[in-house]
């Protein structure tokens, strides 16, 4: 066995579980054991690339892969089944590492996965660690984020309960992928992240379904670790405090990101401290519960049917602009100012047709990822072409922030928001890019760049280039010349043409291909797209001399670009700000597309101060639905609750029949209100409600056994949830709650925790149920609750009529066998359910004596009097 096999051997016996080692050979790639099965049959689903062979004394199957085959295996291992990726070449008789890369990093494969806004958050990693506070039950979360992508860190440290209530929020805004379980020694009490004792913040992370890593180093953290953090993040950070502990979780990431490369030693990471407050609650229980995002996995087939809220609102032209809508949409602000800002920019864009076109149609859709570009410089990735994208952008600007200047006069009292969100952070970038401008000006051949389509640097910037560039322009007008020869000798058309890999060539369609072998030319390539490549020998030694020429003007002018691309790598910050103020504006001009273009009309909400707890919303839908082109026309309802026009009601009992649109109805609430607060139009004919500070959800029966979390576990985590971090600003949405359990035991979790809403929490809540007598709380909370439900009809031939409207009142039905007669179940399965219906009605209705004596006494004592008698009863029970 040679060195390279023993090498081959080594790396597969070491390589971890969840990492996939190509072998680069000289014209293909190989793989093999675990990783030519995981290709076989995950990636191509088929085994007829197997084949098995002998390396000393191990068998092993091995799997051969071309080079498109090559880029399909990197882009479903890393971004379908988030495995780590490395590649091996052979280098002096040795394996060395090529490139790997995982979803948190992914710079050696940048060109294989592509770019999206889904992606950035798929490659955000965090770090956590968690501590005890001596003096009380609360935990201190520390938290660090790292978006390679993004160039960006987030730090977040803050006060948490056994529910871990803020950390789910926490996890919610910043979506990482993959966590860091950081264990470290503080000289306090250290919650032991590898035990069982830790189950809640273990669900919260299952939850959110975020992958755990649990990682280990030794207790003393290096010295040199805050300048090894200095060295990352931009200087204009360096007075943030950063705490041992997250100094521990910078740690993690470092290493397991392996940000010790010199590409990230740049001092142009972003550096973003993460508040809550300002933002309203939100937790991965609801977002998933409203579809906020399409589903990336086990919902995916569901939301192909309508959509989610994200591709609804998505009229982004900018990639950085459709990351700030997921931002935005993730985390609804919690600032009247704020959202009223925003309010004012996306109503003086529906008001003017004329400026939002020319940014939607024209500006914003030629502007590339600022971002990605900028990252690219400072990991000297870049050359003269990223160089002069970002020029095109700086030279965009003026007529950017000519159309906004317009904007900004015509809008009268909206004019401040326009000012303080659009104009003014577009005029102070646009300041700072004078001399990079000149820069690429005076270095970059731009007329070059026109007649050729190719970058270089300018010839007159040295004595060889300029050299150079005159002999290379001569061999160009004598090919011309040869060119001109042939084609008077023949009576196709031939084109000149030149690549980078064959150089000077000519060119015929497929068709002349005889006429071109009869006249004893060189054929260098044929195609169907590109049809016959062919030169002649006056060609081909004209061809030899520019290839060495070009070659020698492209060493020269190396270290020229080289220059070029880190003095614009200096620019770094300022182009990371022109990012932000463009992706603000491509977002708002998108939410103004969104209520332009409806046919159904969004109205601008009004945003009351939270006291005043008041929820009103007129003739209100569901916005993805109501786009939705196979669905019928969507039905609206009022929701009307609170003080003014509620009757003091800040809790709705809402029953009605299977498919009548309960479920609906609270989640036409429930976006609505994230929408207003994030600062869009609402799909209403009116709205104004106070200042929401969370909505919190229980909607949802799937078992998420994949994750270990049954139906009833999910109901009563998400409850546990709601009754510890709901306040009375709050909005809480449950849907049928109780139904993972026994009946007489799901009845009453449902009416206790119905109940402690009401009576402790006291916020807006509307209550789906199919437990019909949950409508007897209204009997104990008269003012502060009200019961309504589904409209629906039984014609005379017993055919159900869902009428989809929300009417006051109680439900006396909930017509599961209606359904079932719909939908087609067999006669005789629901002559049974019939039959068995009956049998418990009437056996349910017998009610003793006593019994109704209690419900009549109950009834006649007025709400006072009835609590009265209650406390009464206790006190002489425990004196018995």
């Amino acid at each position: 066995m040679d060195k390279l096999d023993k090498g081959l051997v080594k790396i597969l016996q070491n390589k971890a579980r969840g990492t996939v080692a190509i072998f680069e050979r000289s014209e293909f790639y190989s793989c093999y054991d675990d990783d030519a099965l995981f290709i076989a049959n995950d990636v191509f689903c088929s085994e007829v690339g197997l084949r098995r062979c002998k390396i000393g004394e191990t068998e092993l199957m091995y799997h051969v892969l071309n080079n498109t085959q090559y880029l399909r295996v990197v882009h479903d291992a890393i971004l379908v089944k988030h495995y780590r990726v490395e590649v091996y070449t052979a280098s002096a008789g040795k394996w060395k590492l090529k490139a790997k890369g995982s979803l948190g990093c992914l710079n050696d494969f940048e060109d294989i996965v592509g770019n999206s806004a889904e992606l950035c958050e798929l490659t955000t990693v965090a770090a956590l660690t968690v501590t005890e506070r001596h003096d009380s039950t609360e935990y201190v979360v520390s938290v660090v984020s790292c978006n390679v992508r993004e160039m960006q860190l987030t730090i977040a440290e803050f006060l948490d309960t056994d529910h871990f209530v803020n950390l789910e929020k926490c996890l919610a805004a910043l979506v990482p992928r993959e966590c860091l379980l950081v264990p470290i020694k503080m000289g306090i009490s250290c919650v032991t992240l590898s035990s069982e004792n830790s189950g809640q913040l273990h669900a919260v992370l299952k939850k959110a379904g975020i992958k755990k890593e649990l990682f280990q180093f030794s207790e003393r953290l290096p010295t040199a670790l805050s300048d090894q953090i200095a060295e990352m993040i931009d200087p204009k950070y360096k007075d943030v405090h950063l705490s041992r502990a997250q100094k521990a979780c910078f740690m993690g990431l470092i290493q397991h990101l392996n940000l010790n490369n010199i590409g990230m030693k740049s001092g142009k990471f972003q550096l973003r401290n993460y508040k809550s407050a300002g933002y309203m609650y939100l937790n991965s229980a609801t977002i998933k519960a409203l579809e906020l995002f399409a589903a990336f996995q086990e919902d995916e087939d569901l939301m192909n049917d309508v959509g989610s809220l994200y591709d609804l609102l998505n009229k982004c032209r900018t990639p950085q602009g459709q990351r700030l809508l997921r931002d935005w949409i993730r985390r609804p602000l919690h600032d009247i100012r704020k959202i009223n800002e925003r309010l004012d920019v996306v109503e003086a864009f529906v008001n003017n047709f004329s400026c939002r076109t020319i940014l939607h149609d024209d500006i914003l859709r030629r502007i590339p990822d600022i971002t990605i570009i900028t990252r690219k410089l400072v990991q000297k990735k870049a050359g003269l072409q990223e160089c002069y994208r970002l020029y095109q952008v700086v030279r965009l600007l003026k007529r950017f922030h000519q159309v906004l200047d317009e904007l900004h006069a015509s809008c009268g009292p909206l004019a401040p928001s326009v000012n303080d969100l659009c104009l003014e952070p577009l005029a102070l970038a646009q300041l700072q890019f004078e001399k990079f401008m000149a820069l690429i000006e005076n270095t970059v051949d731009l007329a070059y760049l026109k007649e050729k389509g190719s970058y270089r640097i300018l010839p007159s910037i040295d004595e060889n280039l300029l050299a150079n560039a005159e002999r290379i322009h001569k061999i160009e007008k004598k090919c011309k010349a040869v060119l001109k020869q042939l084609c008077s000798g023949i009576t196709e058309t031939v084109k000149l043409d030149k690549t980078e890999h064959h150089g000077f060539h000519f060119r015929v369609t497929l068709k002349a291909e005889r006429s071109i072998r009869q006249l004893g030319m060189k054929i260098l390539e044929t195609s169907k797209g590109s049809g016959v490549r062919f030169t002649c020998k006056d060609l081909d030694t004209l061809n030899r001399e520019y290839l060495k020429l070009a070659s020698c003007y492209e060493a020269i002018q190396s270290s020229f670009v080289n220059m070029v691309v880190d003095i614009s790598s200096g620019y770094a910050s300022t182009f990371c700000e022109l990012s932000g103020a463009v992706a603000t504006i491509d977002t708002l001009v998108a939410l103004s597309i969104l209520a332009s273009r409806s046919p159904s009309g969004y109205v601008r909400p009004q945003i009351l101060d939270e006291d005043k707890q008041v929820l009103e919303l007129k003739k209100c839908r569901h916005p993805v639905m109501e786009a939705n082109p196979n669905s019928p026309q969507f039905i609206s309802n009022d929701v009307i609750l609170g003080s003014e026009q509620g009757g003091d009601a800040m809790f709705l009992m809402l029953t009605g029949a299977n498919m009548g649109g309960k479920s609906t109805y609270l989640r036409c609430c429930a976006i609505s209100v994230l929408l207003a607060q994030m600062g869009s139009f609402v799909p209403c004919e009116s709205a104004r409600f106070s200042l929401i500070d969370g909505i919190h959800t229980r909607i949802g029966s799937c078992d998420y056994q994949c994750k270990g979390v049954s139906t009833f576990m999910a109901e009563m985590n998400d409850c546990a949830s709601i009754l510890e971090s709901a306040t009375c600003h709050s909005l809480v949405i449950v849907d049928e709650l109780g139904r993972g359990t026994s009946t007489y035991d799901g009845f009453g979790l449902a009416w206790a925790i119905a109940e402690d809403i009401v009576s402790r929490v006291k916020c807006f809540c509307i209550y789906a149920t199919h437990y019909h007598d949950l409508a007897g709380l209204s009997r104990v909370y008269p003012k502060q609750l009200k019961s309504v439900c589904t409209a629906s009809q039984v014609d005379e031939n017993g055919q159900l009529i869902l009428l989809y409207k929300i009417i006051p009142g109680v439900a006396g039905r909930s017509f599961g066998l209606n359904i079932g007669k719909m939908v087609g179940l067999p006669e005789n399965v629901l002559q049974t359910a019939s039959d068995m219906l009956e049998s418990l009605e009437a056996k349910n209705s017998k009610i003793s004596l006593d019994e109704q004596e209690l419900y009549r006494k109950i009834q006649s004592f007025g709400d006072d009097e009835l609590r009265q008698q209650l406390l009464d009863n206790l006190i002489s029970e425990e004196g018995d």
